[in-house]
């Protein structure tokens, strides 16, 4: 089902949003845009019961924690578009993602925008650099993050994290939890003594270390964070997101085709 659905989709949603302008020579246009939403509609479905551990529809407010949220399914064809480009991801489809991809990129905060330099900052023009390029891990990892809708549903921010990050709360100095039942430890080691499970909450960083661990196949430094509370420990990288890390962005083309955006990190 899912090859199915990802080879018929992107195909599905250019005819959808390109039907809608009528002329004489096609009086049944408005039929036959109905009968393709009904086809998005059931991808939709599909897709939707293929979800594993899927985040919460809705934020749910916690004093000192940044709980998920995943705002994507509210919108049908945003949903079917973003899980149709995790898939191009998840292959390597230099293609496909390119599709996907605004003309007017924001790729950060100078004078490096547009197409032609997101291509040639994440190597994608040269074949033989284009399957290890940094992008595909990159995009994975905020789009499993979920995310929330912006500028009354015209635009979708993501990860969850950078969109909803609180004010209070300096993005430079501060990051958040991505996990559940986190263990804060008292050294930068497996071995050391844990000193709280923590989930969700919003931290301050202290300092990257030098200390880097693989575990599991992934491979991040520890990282020692000041609770709210104010005690001091150490997480393992992974389960630690920067506000103002990697994010994007997607909005509607003028054709009302979804596309990314912006794909930046700092601030």
């Amino acid at each position: 089902m899912k090859k199915f659905i990802t080879c018929g989709l992107m195909a599905l949603l250019l005819w959808a949003c390109g039907q809608g302008e009528s002329t004489e020579e096609e009086p049944k246009v408005e039929t036959r845009v109905q009968l393709n939403m009904d086809s998005i509609r059931k991808v939709y479905t599909d897709l939707i019961q293929l979800r594993l551990e899927a985040l919460p529809l809705r934020q749910v407010a916690e004093k000192g924690k940044l709980n998920p949220v995943d705002e994507a399914p509210i919108d049908t064809l945003f949903f079917v578009f973003r899980e149709n480009l995790r898939q191009l991801i998840k292959d390597k489809n230099v293609f496909g993602l390119l599709e996907a991809v605004d003309e007017q990129i924001m790729n950060g905060f100078g004078d490096n925008n547009g197409f032609a330099e997101f291509v040639t900052q994440w190597e994608l023009d040269k074949p033989e650099k284009a399957s290890e390029s940094k992008i595909w891990g990159i995009l994975e990892e905020i789009l499993a993050l979920g995310g929330s809708f912006a500028s009354q549903g015209r635009s979708f921010e993501a990860n969850y994290i950078s969109s909803t990050w609180p004010d209070i709360y300096a993005a430079a100095e501060h990051a958040a939890i991505a996990g559940s039942g986190v263990r804060f430890r008292s050294a930068p080691t497996l071995q050391s003594k844990t000193i709280a499970s923590i989930s969700y909450d919003v931290v301050k960083v202290l300092e990257y270390t030098e200390k880097v661990e693989t575990i599991g196949g992934e491979t991040h430094p520890w990282v020692k964070i000041e609770l709210l509370d104010g005690r001091e420990g150490f997480v393992y990288g992974k389960f630690l997101r920067s506000p103002i890390g990697y994010r994007a962005s997607f909005s509607p083309n003028q054709k009302g085709v979804w596309q990314m955006d912006s794909l930046v990190t700092g601030d």
